[in-house]
């Protein structure tokens, strides 16, 4: 079994946090001061991330084993983009365990099919898988720009997610690659259909990445989802309007509503 890095800071509810592709747990330094001041916060590496020096590839289901051996009983769970559909396919694996759900600029499926078109297109993930294998760094970095493009100012929020890259351990290739395979393959839509507990999604209303009428097309497969779109944020609200995707979470995990 994989051991993960993961980081418990903070007192109250528990609350796991688990960072996208590319990323580490450094992701939520600068909200994690306001977070462990209500939760006990569970900053999760995921494989050959950060803290995680996993070098071997990895699959979805050897992350959920991990965190079911290493995460407490009950906790919340707020997934970022790749983060957010582990922690769906957690809750679905593992329901009795999670109480409430966040999925921060994330979906049930990344990649456009017939019948799923608010997503990325399966060449974009395919040229992505390549130039891992020829140039990580070169297309890392055109990650990185996609993350805040549609931005009326992006260049604040840019540095912040460079200076998080560079204050954390390189991420593994074989990590990489892995991530990727599971951005490019992963549908949880029949999870998002049978989650029971309370479920928020929390979206840019500029993400290039996850467009927004994806909220649309989750609640035609689950009616119950909530929602909560941050206006003018891109694929990383919780960088350039901390305050106002603060304000959600906590709204939707103390169950006063959700935006």
């Amino acid at each position: 079994m994989i051991k993960l890095n993961i980081t418990v800071s903070g007192k109250g509810p528990n609350l796991v946090l688990i960072h996208g592709w590319a990323m580490s747990s450094q992701v939520w330094k600068d909200w994690l001061p306001v977070l462990e001041k209500r939760y006990r916060v569970f900053c999760v590496d995921l494989p050959g991330h950060g803290g995680c020096t996993y070098d071997k590839p990895w699959c979805m289901d050897d992350v959920l084993a991990s965190l079911a051996d290493q995460l407490p009983l009950k906790c919340s769970i707020l997934g970022w983009s790749l983060g957010g559909m582990v922690a769906l396919a957690y809750a679905n694996k593992y329901p009795q365990n999670v109480e409430r759900i966040v999925m921060l600029a994330s979906s049930a499926k990344f990649v456009q099919s017939s019948d799923w078109q608010h997503a990325q297109m399966e060449e974009t993930l395919t040229a992505f898988t390549a130039g891992l294998l020829n140039n990580a760094a070169s297309t890392t970095k055109r990650f990185l720009m996609l993350q805040t493009q549609g931005m009326a100012e992006p260049k604040k929020t840019s540095m912040l997610l460079r200076r998080t890259m560079s204050e954390a351990p390189a991420v593994q290739k074989e990590a990489l690659v892995s991530g990727l395979a599971i951005l490019a393959n992963a549908d949880l839509r029949q999870a998002l259909k049978a989650v029971t507990c309370p479920l928020l999604m929390l979206m840019g209303s500029e993400d290039q990445l996850i467009p927004l009428g994806v909220v649309k097309d989750s609640r035609k497969i689950n009616s119950n989802v909530e929602s909560c779109v941050i206006d003018g944020a891109s694929h990383v609200p919780f960088l350039s309007h901390q305050d106002r995707v603060d304000d959600a979470t906590e709204q939707f995990l103390s169950a006063t509503g959700s935006c």
